[in-house]
């Protein structure tokens, strides 16, 4: 005699016999951020968006010359190729300037290693005043209730 086989998903399992499996959990950034869309690009939080958003403005308005997003720089020693960095902004000033931007809540070690290579990728330049490197800090808003 034959066995019927019935197919069910682990939620309707559960449902039916208990909780003996478990669904797999929603994987979530390591820093709760959430990826955004604004246009055609994605960034990788709404605070970067949102930076994006008031460069995009300082362009229109004529302050910057242009933008660019998640801009990748390689380094390299001694012939060999050693690591990608992707730079959040490079902004174009009207003065003819350079300027690299990573927006960042939280420091990584391995995010400071990599713009150490990025200052002494650029360090001629940053001397001469042709390219600067900064870091634009955001905190997450805490109301009191």
């Amino acid at each position: 005699m034959k066995r019927k086989v019935e197919h069910v998903s682990i939620k309707e399992f559960n449902k039916k016999y208990g909780s003996i499996f478990k669904t797999p959990p929603v994987k979530r950034n390591k820093f709760n951020a959430r990826k955004v869309i604004i246009g055609e690009k994605k960034f990788d939080s709404k605070s970067e968006g949102d930076y994006y958003v008031d460069l995009e403005l300082q362009v229109k308005a004529g302050l910057i010359k242009s933008i660019e997003t998640q801009v990748r720089e390689e380094f390299w020693a001694y012939g060999k190729h050693i690591c990608n960095y992707y730079v959040d902004f490079l902004v174009y000033h009207n003065d003819g300037t350079r300027e690299f931007i990573e927006h960042k809540g939280m420091a990584t070690p391995l995010w400071r290693l990599k713009w150490k290579l990025l200052l002494a990728k650029y360090d001629n330049e940053i001397s001469k005043g042709e390219v600067k490197c900064s870091i634009n800090w955001y905190r997450k808003k805490v109301i009191n209730r």
